[in-house]
């Protein structure tokens, strides 16, 4: 028979029979347990109660538990077991599996954590605080990538005994197969994917290798790796990717398919010769359709309506700007993504094809081929298309088939790297297109940045910093000061303050007057004048907008917009 909580509790911490029957009442009105009643009324405290509770099971009682914790079986069991804090396991002889809980009666979570792993579970039992503040630890700023790549580290030492400068090929590739280096591949891309990376560097220096994930726009460090796990996890990668574990001396490209939980995604490779060695980048891209959403992109709902109407024109020529990394791509293709169902002929020209869309033919550029932008946009015009897509112009001839185009009853989709919407025009008569041509093809100029979005439930109203304030003196001058908001951190956002990117944009619809002035070649501060006094936002107005709805902080709007706000 289960001994009374209540009474255990007594022979531990003696409690006077007028505050147990109180606190016997409280939890019988409440619906609680006796136990949760007592700490309420002060009379005993957690410790000395989820020490009765682990008696009253005859269980195990545990506290500093943090370097017990198997952080291996965390990675190959289902980690929401444990990230929903009701439980962690503990590093066991591989016969039974140890795990401490706060709550004995969780015969669910004991059922699953048997099911999945195949072993018997054994509980032990501690505090509440002590579990939140475990899982907290572990969870929160890599703790488990590291825990795991130390200990892959030392089973990889344990192995390997070869200096990495006297390896030969076969033992290059020899050491790429092993167990621990194929692990650790797989934990840089886990730890990655889930933190929301968009790109994984891997540094090569002269005693280690720093890893970096670029998360919300922003490079961090995040751990590092011993140097003699360098050169394996380099070729590991990059036999993943199909490149030449053999050449080190010339940068090399490849992409990996990678799945994980149900869902794929796509790493695009890159390896540069470094003085250390091969530094390696990986983009990572998902293959998710509801990500190509244009309504998700954070544009106005007039700027949005504007664009669904100009998406959906006959010919034209409409361009997104903004330097690398400002979601150019995913803007092209979301608008590509809305029109797609329609009974149209799409085609594209990219290099690399970044996201695959179904009813869409997709051309890959291979140069060495003799596949270059402009032989494939030639070769297109002769498959019937009514839309194209190209994925940026950069040379003159390109520029001149696809102006051609768009004024033979073609929609022309592209890219150019310039710093605002109006500047695209400049940039095209730099390629040798007359403005007269300019202006009858040109449909619409779509201008974007990406900035961290403020933490919706840590963001904070604030006034500006004396700094913040002189560097916006210096791009609105006298205009009044508007509304912020400010960063603070917490636990949603890993203590950033920031929590994803939202889009800053500025959109340009060609009316007749504009058309007029690009083909009369009217400077490009005339063009700036001419939008500015019919009231089209720039990059930077429609960054105030945002600013003040507290969607980002002025010093992220300063950090992506650099460009005349007059």
């Amino acid at each position: 028979m289960i001994e009374k909580i209540g009474a255990i509790i007594q022979t531990l911490h003696p409690i006077d029979a007028a505050t147990l029957d109180r606190a016997a009442e409280q939890a019988r009105v409440s619906g609680r347990r006796i136990g949760e009643a007592l700490m309420e009324v002060g009379a005993v405290g957690e410790t000395a109660l989820f020490k009765a509770l682990a008696k009253q099971f005859s269980l195990n009682f545990v506290t500093g538990f943090d370097r017990e914790i198997d952080v291996e079986s965390i990675r190959e069991l289902p980690t929401e077991l444990f990230k929903a804090g009701r439980c962690l396991p503990l590093i066991s002889d591989g016969n039974v599996l140890r795990i401490v809980s706060d709550d004995p009666l969780d015969l669910d979570t004991q059922m699953e954590i048997a099911s999945a792993s195949g072993l018997p579970v054994q509980t032990l039992i501690t505090a509440p605080s002590e579990l939140k503040a475990a899982c907290e630890r572990l969870f929160e700023g890599g703790a488990a990538f590291k825990q795991s790549a130390d200990r892959i580290r030392k089973e990889y030492e344990q192995m390997s005994q070869i200096n990495d400068d006297n390896m030969s090929l076969e033992e290059i590739r020899r050491r790429t197969e092993s167990e621990p280096v194929v692990r650790l591949a797989a934990l840089i891309f886990d730890e990655a994917i889930k933190c929301g990376a968009s790109d994984i560097h891997i540094e090569p220096y002269e005693f280690n290798a720093m890893i970096r994930f670029r998360i919300d726009g922003m490079l961090r460090q995040h751990t590092e790796v011993a140097r003699d796990m360098y050169t394996p996890l380099t070729s590991r990668i990059k036999i993943l990717a199909d490149l030449d574990i053999a050449e080190k001396r010339i940068p090399q490209d490849g992409r990996i398919r990678y799945g994980v939980e149900g869902k794929n995604f796509d790493l695009r490779v890159s390896t540069l010769p470094t003085h250390y060695g091969e530094k390696t980048v990986i983009r990572v891209l998902k293959h998710d359709k509801t990500l190509l959403n244009l309504s998700n992109i954070g544009m106005a709902a007039a700027q949005l309506e504007q664009l669904y109407e100009l998406i959906e024109k006959p010919q034209g020529m409409i361009f997104v700007t903004g330097p690398t990394g400002s979601g150019k791509s995913s803007t092209l293709f979301s608008c590509l993504n809305k029109i797609c169902g329609k009974a149209i002929n799409i085609t594209t020209i990219e290099n690399p094809i970044e996201y695959k869309l179904e009813g869409v033919n997709q051309v890959q550029i291979n140069e060495k081929a003799g596949v270059t932008f402009a032989t494939a946009l030639r070769s297109i015009l002769r498959q019937d298309p009514d839309v194209i897509l190209i994925g940026e112009i950069r040379d003159s001839e390109t520029a001149q088939i696809a102006v051609q185009a768009s004024q033979t009853g073609h929609l022309v989709f592209s890219t150019l790297h310039t710093n605002d919407a109006i500047s695209a025009v400049t940039r095209l008569k730099d390629l040798g297109i007359p403005g007269f041509m300019i202006s009858s093809s040109l449909a619409a100029i779509l201008a974007q940045r990406l900035a961290r979005a403020l933490c919706p439930y840590c963001k904070r109203e604030q006034p500006m910093r004396e700094d913040i304030k002189t560097r916006w003196k210096l791009l609105f001058g006298a205009r009044p000061l508007p509304k912020s908001f400010a960063a603070t951190g917490c636990e949603n956002c890993n203590g950033s303050g920031y929590k994803g990117r939202i889009g800053i944009f500025e959109l340009i619809a060609v009316n007749e007057k504009l058309r007029s002035m690009i083909a009369d070649n009217s400077p490009e501060n005339e063009l700036r004048k001419y939008l500015s006094e019919n009231g089209i936002a720039s990059l930077a107005q429609d960054g105030v907008q945002k600013m003040e709805l507290g969607i980002i902080d002025p010093e992220e709007l300063l950090r992506v917009v650099q460009v005349d706000a007059s």
